[in-house]
């Protein structure tokens, strides 16, 4: 089974701890399947910039929203070796099972790929799980620079306690997560875990023994 791994553009300031994730991800390859969907990073806000000062239609914020996802996809695939860049997810699913770390970047297949709907509430976090879907993996993996899903803004509120499991009809209005990713846990089937990408032992916990400090949503 593949399991699809998000790496979240909140992580991209971090040099340090985004170059030993994907370390972290190759040292684990060779025992998983590992795909990683890319998320957004600074080339994203450079896209909602734009949309607000030219007042961009959502169709066409949402194709450059995908290759921002293209742009770091290739700034990820510099960090580790062994980790490849490919435009096609059937190369992606090959070079997984040989243990290396593809990177999907998503441009050519996805970008006129009407599955998706052409709106904010689809971003990389709903990507990543038509991608699961479409790889036929029950389980997701988002890491973002947070430990989870909780119940206030962590970052603005002190008292905000993590929530370690939530469905995910349950799930909408927490934020964290994008506004369509709980439609598509359900309508995939599929086990999502939002874990901190900026501590790699909570990754090699939930991919060696099952679980790990973090939020697990369910179908």
């Amino acid at each position: 089974m593949y399991v699809v791994v998000k790496v979240g553009g909140s992580l991209e300031p971090h040099k340090s701890a985004l170059t030993k994730l994907m370390r972290t991800l190759v040292k684990m390859a060779p025992t998983h399947k590992i795909i990683v969907v890319p998320g957004g990073g600074s080339f994203a806000d450079k896209v909602r910039e734009a949309v607000s000062t030219y007042n961009l239609s959502d169709e066409v914020a949402h194709r450059m929203a995908i290759l921002a996802m293209d742009q770091y996809g290739l700034l990820l695939s510099c960090l580790a070796e062994r980790c490849i860049y490919t435009y096609s997810l059937t190369e992606a699913k090959e070079e997984a099972s040989k243990g290396s770390v593809p990177i999907y970047l998503p441009s050519r297949e996805l970008l006129f790929d009407q599955s998706l709907e052409a709106s904010w509430d689809v971003t990389s976090d709903s990507i990543a799980a038509y991608t699961a879907w479409r790889c036929n993996s029950a389980l997701l993996v988002l890491l973002k620079d947070v430990d989870g899903v909780f119940t206030a803004d962590p970052k603005k509120d002190s008292g905000a306690k993590l929530i370690r499991s939530i469905s995910a009809s349950a799930l909408h209005g927490y934020g964290c997560v994008d506004e369509a990713l709980p439609s598509y846990i359900r309508r995939f089937d599929i086990v999502c875990w939002v874990l901190n990408g900026l501590k790699c032992s909570r990754l090699r916990s939930l991919l060696t023994v099952g679980k790990a400090v973090g939020t697990k949503i369910t179908p």
